[in-house]
């Protein structure tokens, strides 16, 4: 099935995967092939996989050995890279135009034939681990995964990208190669191609590049029903920090609620970015009680997070737990001005407008959506409902997620401070 929406090039193969392209005439072009998988999908023994797995990929395939796969994309003066979410797996490299179908012909290979040679599986684990242990001595790696840890009373996004201690060291080879096995199919793979290339003779090259990618049924995505939030529950947790980090969390709408994820964008922008945000100006400006603030919607395919964090003293933690949650609240019983509105749909709208000037944002944005919503030029019609959302929309939003809602408070604080380092409500 092909369609042409917005110059957007899809097309549906019978096989279920699903390939994309746009002409974009700026000399470069980018492979980006997404794969339907991440922590989302995995366990508590399995936790980490879709990360580890990304880090095999290129550790050689059928037809090149290890280190060749890096040196085929050097050689040809292009970059590459990938990335793991919670609800996806990404594979990304630009070239010049006229590299196209070697590019093609690396990422191809390397997707539909890893090796997984089982020495090479437990070098990785050691660079895993220590990638583990770097994260954990980053005050805020670590918060922003104490935040979804905490937040969640269950569902799929209690668990981190890179898994835990155990279960990276447990993991074994024949486990990973059977997830392989399952995920990395057809139905579960979007292939986005932007930038200077004809759109129908790439789309028959890349049909033709990974015609080998098995089909079958994933199962997946699949309605997690069992999602819910804890509320007013505290952690204080003692570390090897000089300040206290702050997060406070609270739920937020999935992608498939498109009016409140467009609302709840504009709200954390109006909270939490820039100086001129709300925050800043009460907490930072005005009380002068965090040295640092913001706010994030962390947007995910099932319903997800809206937070904000700080670094502070320990001497003014509960006066920024209370000040903060007073200002998320400020936007029902202040409703946004005019100006704030204005400022944050230029800043939303900048965001799209900055990610298109590159074929590997465009690819990045495309693939995104395609994957998570099917809607390959969503981004299109997210600047329409940025523009056009009324202010009572953005109120309402906030009043339903954020003003209703006990959040839940973690905090990091300097070893010397545990005289309240237990869960308590607030």
């Amino acid at each position: 099935m092909k369609t042409l929406t917005n110059g957007i090039h899809t097309e549906l193969l019978p096989t279920g995967l699903s390939i994309v392209a746009r002409h974009v005439p700026n000399r470069v072009v980018t492979i980006d092939v997404w794969i339907n998988t991440g922590s989302a999908r995995e366990d508590d023994s399995t936790n980490g996989i879709s990360h580890f797995l990304e880090h095999m990929l290129f550790k050689g395939s059928r037809r090149y050995g290890v280190g060749e796969l890096d040196r085929a994309i050097m050689d040809l003066g292009g970059v590459w890279n990938a990335g793991t979410s919670m609800d996806f797996t990404h594979y990304y490299v630009t070239v010049g135009a006229p590299f196209f179908h070697q590019a093609l012909d690396v990422i191809a290979d390397m997707i539909q034939h890893p090796t997984l040679d089982p020495v090479e599986f437990e070098k990785e684990r050691s660079v895993i681990l220590e990638e583990y242990l770097r994260k954990q001595d980053d005050p805020w790696g670590w918060l922003y995964d104490e935040i979804y840890g905490y937040a969640y009373l269950s569902g799929p996004y209690r668990r981190t990208v890179l898994g835990t201690y155990e279960s990276i060291s447990q993991l074994t080879h024949d486990v990973l190669v059977d997830y392989y096995r399952r995920t990395y199919i057809a139905e579960n793979t979007n292939i986005v191609v932007v930038g200077d290339i004809d759109p129908p003779e790439v789309i028959a090259a890349v049909a033709q590049a990974f015609s080998e990618l098995p089909a079958g049924s994933s199962g997946w995505p699949f309605p997690h029903a069992e999602i819910s939030y804890n509320s007013g529950f505290r952690a204080i947790v003692p570390r090897d920090v000089h300040k206290v980090y702050l997060a406070l969390a609270y739920p937020a709408p999935g992608l498939d609620d498109v009016d409140n994820l467009v609302a709840m964008d504009l709200v954390s922008t109006i909270l939490g970015s820039g100086r001129s945000s709300r925050l800043n100006q009460r907490l930072h400006e005005t009380l002068k009680i965090v040295d640092e603030i913001g706010a994030s919607f962390h947007s995910h395919r099932f319903p997800s997070l809206f937070s904000v964090s700080a670094c502070l003293t320990p001497k003014t933690l509960e006066a920024a737990i209370e000040e903060s949650h007073k200002c998320v609240c400020s936007i029902v019983g202040e409703a946004p001005s005019q100006a704030e509105l204005d400022k944050a749909r230029r800043i939303l709208r900048n965001t799209i407008y900055f990610t298109m000037e590159t074929t590997s944002g465009q690819s990045d944005l495309i693939g995104y959506f395609l994957t998570l919503m099917r809607k390959p030029d969503f981004y299109r019609q997210y600047l329409d409902l940025v523009a056009e959302i009324p202010v009572e929309k953005v109120v309402a939003c906030a009043e339903k997620y954020l003003v209703s809602f006990n959040p839940v408070v973690i905090a990091e604080v300097p070893q010397n401070e545990t005289e309240n380092a237990s869960g308590v409500a607030l």
